[in-house]
C-alpha cells in the first residue's frame, strides 16, 4: 500500500518560504499555494507545472477557491485570478503579478478599510481588527477589548 502512494507523490517547488495554505479548485485541475515568501502560487494539478505567481501584502495563512474558481479567497480579501496570464516559468520569477482585491476588505496592516483596493476609513488603533469577517459590504472587526464593530459600506462611499 505504501508503494501505491510513493509512486502518486509530486513536489512543486518554487516558495522560497514556509507554505502556509493550499487549496485544489472546485474542477480539481489547479491547486493554490500561499507561502510566508508573500506569494500565491497557482499550479496545474495534473503536470505540477506553476501557471501564476501573485506577490500579496503579507503571508496568508488561508486561502480557497470560490465557487466560480474564478477568484482566490485570502485572510486580506478576494484576489480575481481569471484575468491571469499563465506565465511561463521563466517569466514567474522576473514579474509576479500584484492583485487588485475585490470588494470591501481590511488593508494587510488592519489600518484601513478598503473597497476593491483603494482605502476608504482609517481604523484609530482601539478599532485596529484582532479578527474580521466580511459579507457583502459589511466587515465586522473583533477588536483586543473584546468588542466587536460593524460597519456597512454605503453605495455612495463605493
Amino acid at each position: 500500500m505504501q508503494d501505491r502512494w510513493s509512486n502518486c507523490l509530486s513536489t512543486l517547488e518554487g516558495h522560497s518560504a514556509s507554505v502556509w495554505s493550499v487549496a485544489f479548485s472546485h474542477d480539481s485541475t489547479r491547486l493554490a499555494s500561499a507561502s510566508d515568501d508573500r506569494t500565491v502560487k497557482v499550479w496545474d494539478a495534473r503536470s505540477g507545472e506553476c501557471l501564476s505567481t501573485i506577490k500579496v501584502e503579507e503571508p496568508l495563512y488561508s486561502i480557497s477557491f470560490d465557487s466560480s474558481d474564478r477568484c482566490l479567497r485570502t485572510g486580506i480579501g478576494v484576489i480575481d485570478i481569471s484575468a491571469l496570464p499563465m506565465l511561463t516559468p521563466a517569466m514567474i520569477g522576473a514579474n509576479p503579478q500584484i492583485p487588485q482585491y475585490q470588494g470591501v476588505n481590511l488593508s494587510a496592516a488592519g489600518v484601513w478599510i478598503t473597497y476593491s483596493s483603494k482605502k476608504l476609513l482609517w481604523l484609530p488603533s482601539e478599532y485596529q481588527p484582532s479578527c474580521s469577517a466580511v459579507l457583502g459590504n459589511v466587515i465586522a472587526i473583533g477588536v483586543g477589548s473584546g468588542r466587536v464593530w460593524i460597519c456597512e459600506g454605503q453605495s455612495s462611499m463605493l
